[in-house]
This record gives C-alpha cells, structure tokens and sequence, in this order.
C-alpha cells in the first residue's frame, strides 16, 4: 500500500474539509473504486504512482464506493472506476474506466496549473506575507520554469517599484511580448513608472538637485528634495538624499535631517525591505 501525504482515503467525516474546502487551494483528484473492481485495481496503482510523483501538484483522495455509498451517490457514480477533477468546489474534469499511464498524465496537465503559474502563485502569497526575498526566488524560478510566463516579469517589476529601481522595473517590462504589454496589469505598472519618474524630474525636484550640486553641503534644500520626493513615495532616492547630508554633518540643525528620515520611515510602512535596508545604513552612518 502507497503511503503519502499527498494520497488520503475519502470518508464522510473528512469530506467537508479535506475535499470539498481544500479544492480551494488544491486540486484534488477523487478515485472512485471497490475492491470487487478489476479495472480499478489497475488504475489506481498508476494514480497513486503520479500523486507521489507530482508531489503536492493535487492530492489524491480516494473513494471506496462499497463503503462511502453517500459520497459516491452525491456525484451521481455509475461505473468504476471513475476519476473527477475537482478544484474550486466544481468538478472540472473526468473520466471513466481503466487508462493507461500516458492517458492519466495527459488528464493531469490538463487540470493542473503549470509550475511556473504554481510558482507564481506561491510568490504572490509570499508577498501578501511581507516576504519580498521569497517572492522575487518564486518567480525567477518561475521565468526559469515557463519562460513565457509575463506575469511574473510583471511581478518583479512591480516589486523593484517598491523601492523606485525604476531601471530594474523598465528592464522586466521591456521583456514582455507586445501582447502583454496591451493587459491592465501592465499597464499599471507602466504609468506607476512613468509617473514617479516624471516626479523625480518635476522642475522643483531639479532646481533642488541644482543647488545640491553646486553646495553638497546645502541641507536645507537636501530635505527639501527628500520632502518632494516622499510626497511622490519616491521613498528610495529621498532615505538616499537624507543619508548623504548625515554623512557630511549628523548634527546639522539638531539632528534635524536624521529625525526627518525617521518620520520617512513610518511612512514607507508598505517597503519593509526598504527601510530595514536604509536603517542598517543610517546605524552605520552614525556608528
């Protein structure tokens, strides 16, 4: 007998949360069987193989019909064996009777998503989760596994913007096809793009950088800049302007400038990376 995580027996007390709620977020194939069924004793074995194969890909959640006649009456069950695909509560595919192994895997690719999409679905949860790093390996990997894959070009660049890498941002968009370049979600990226970089070259933005120029010592116009720059959330290059007038004088003005970075800090909540980033480089400063 196959043991794995990924391969379960169906009964009525587990059928709520193990086949129907977990459909949600796995795609669970249900095998219909009996013991007095020759065809499901070929079947089920390849099925069993495939699940350990897959590892985690769906779960195998099997159905003895002599002994689960409630569960296999509820899917309307004729013959044996029978296999349903079952995601997002709906069976979304089937088929009936013994297959051979090359005809099941066919089956599976159908209904299952692709590793790069599983992969892009795992960073998009990493990144609900705060956890930036493990996003952005989900979808090189991701790239890596379907090279195709725009949405997770998409993805990094929306990350990158996190931080204003404008350039990194501009690099992940140009390589996606000209069709994708027409979808809503990049399109969004793009204008956030355009935008912060017309706001990094506002002429106010560029009168500051004027006076920074010909005066790196000018702070007053360093805060300034910083102050245009974070209205626009241009958190990146406004912690940058900030370190650099610490460099040349912690104590210009109280502190003035180190306590305004703090303030920027609370308001960059939505980068954590960022400012756990420039806090490293703001202790170091003044170390």
């Amino acid at each position: 007998m196959t043991t794995s995580p990924h391969i379960f027996d169906v009964t009525v007390e587990n059928f709520e949360a193990e086949v129907i709620a977990a459909s949600d977020t796995s795609v669970i194939i249900l095998d219909f069987w009996a013991d007095w069924c020759g065809p499901c004793k070929t079947l089920t074995p390849i099925l069993e193989k495939l699940a350990v194969e897959y590892n985690g890909r769906f779960r195998l959640a099997k159905v003895d019909t002599e002994a689960q006649q409630e569960i296999s009456s509820m899917f309307g069950i004729r013959s044996l064996p029978t296999v349903i695909a079952l995601k997002g509560q709906k069976p979304v595919s089937a088929f009936q009777g013994a297959q051979p192994e090359s005809a099941v895997r066919q089956f599976l690719d159908k209904v299952l998503p692709s590793l790069g999409d599983e992969k892009l679905a795992k960073a998009q949860a990493k990144l609900d989760a705060g956890d930036i790093t493990g996003a952005v390996d989900e979808l090189t990997v991701a790239i890596a596994l379907s090279p195709g894959l725009d949405a997770a070009r998409i993805m990094l660049a929306d990350i990158a913007m996190r931080d204003n890498r404008i350039d990194e941002a501009k690099k992940y968009l140009t390589q996606c096809k000209p069709v994708t370049q027409l979808e809503a979600e990049y399109q969004r990226v793009a204008v956030k793009i355009e935008t912060t970089e017309q706001a990094g070259n506002s002429p106010e933005a560029a009168s500051l950088k004027a006076r920074i120029a010909a005066n790196p010592s000018d702070h007053e116009a360093r805060l300034q800049l910083a102050a245009v720059l974070a209205a626009e959330s241009q958190f990146e290059p406004a912690f940058q302007t900030l370190i650099e007038s610490i460099e040349i004088d912690r104590q210009w003005n109280e502190q003035a400038v180190r306590k305004k970075l703090i303030e920027y800090f609370a308001l960059a909540k939505e980068q954590p990376e960022l400012v756990r980033r420039f806090r490293q480089t703001l202790a170091a400063t003044l170390n």
